[in-house]
């Protein structure tokens, strides 16, 4: 049995211990990468490998929200910046954060690394906590960050929540509950489409697995998949392989 301690998690991160691996985002018809997303690793010396299931509640608990958000920020943009540089495709680096870290009085310095990086901010999207849009500090956390220029990320639409029209996202989620019951979820799915092209975003369905469950989602208007179909989290030396597979 895994017993973390927060005291761990926080010796982790000012050491650099933690890591990331990264998941495709594929274009259903070309099988051309649309993006990657970011998951967290912990090499633990006592338990081996230890993903993201038993890091971020520990995050949770010991509100270290604002600390791990700023060290994943900075990690995507360092990684997409050298992506870039050895020239390996990869349009859009995605992380989520935490809705704790919008709330802080300094939340713009999410991007602090990422200028240090010198990453170009139209790489990086940031996937917003649920409930954000509805909420008035969140809101206007998200409208101070895409006025840099971080792309936004946001499941919301899926779940039938209506954003107010002054904050627009480049990426609407549908998430694995909806894009597995695909069918049961069809009118859903397909209104996550329209908004999309309403606002001029891209769709992404997570957790796909199946040709069958592409299919589906194609049929249905989604262009770009995430999920096993295509791949597992790689570490960044291993994405190259993954994404010049065959289709």
């Amino acid at each position: 049995m895994i017993r973390l301690r927060a005291a761990d998690l926080e010796s982790a991160l000012e050491a650099g211990a933690l890591s990331l691996h990264y998941q495709p985002q594929v274009h259903i018809s070309s099988g051309r990468l649309a993006g990657v997303e970011a998951f967290v690793r912990w090499p633990h010396p006592a338990y081996g490998m230890i993903g993201p299931g038993d890091i971020l509640p520990l995050v949770e608990q010991s509100g270290l929200h604002v600390r791990f958000d700023r060290w994943v920020v900075g990690a995507i943009s360092r990684q997409s910046k050298a992506w870039r540089a050895a020239r390996i495709p990869v349009p859009i680096v995605a992380a989520n954060i935490w809705a704790q870290t919008l709330r802080a009085p300094d939340a713009l310095r999410l991007v602090d690394a990422l200028a240090e990086a010198g990453a170009d901010p139209k790489t990086i999207e940031l996937e917003c906590p649920r409930g954000s849009t509805t909420d008035p500090a969140l809101t206007k956390a998200l409208l101070n960050l895409r006025a840099l220029g971080v792309r936004l990320a946001s499941e919301e639409y899926a779940s039938g929540a209506h954003p107010s029209d002054l904050l627009r996202f480049d990426t609407m989620k549908i998430p694995f509950p909806i894009s597995r019951d695909h069918e049961a979820n069809a009118d859903a799915i397909r209104a996550v489409v329209a908004e999309a092209k309403r606002q001029g975003a891209r769709v992404v369905a997570d957790s796909v697995e199946t040709a069958t469950q592409e299919a589906a989602l194609l049929s249905l208007g989604v262009e770009i998949v995430q999920g096993y179909l295509y791949g597992p989290e790689v570490a960044p030396s291993e994405l190259r392989t993954l994404i010049t597979r065959p289709h």
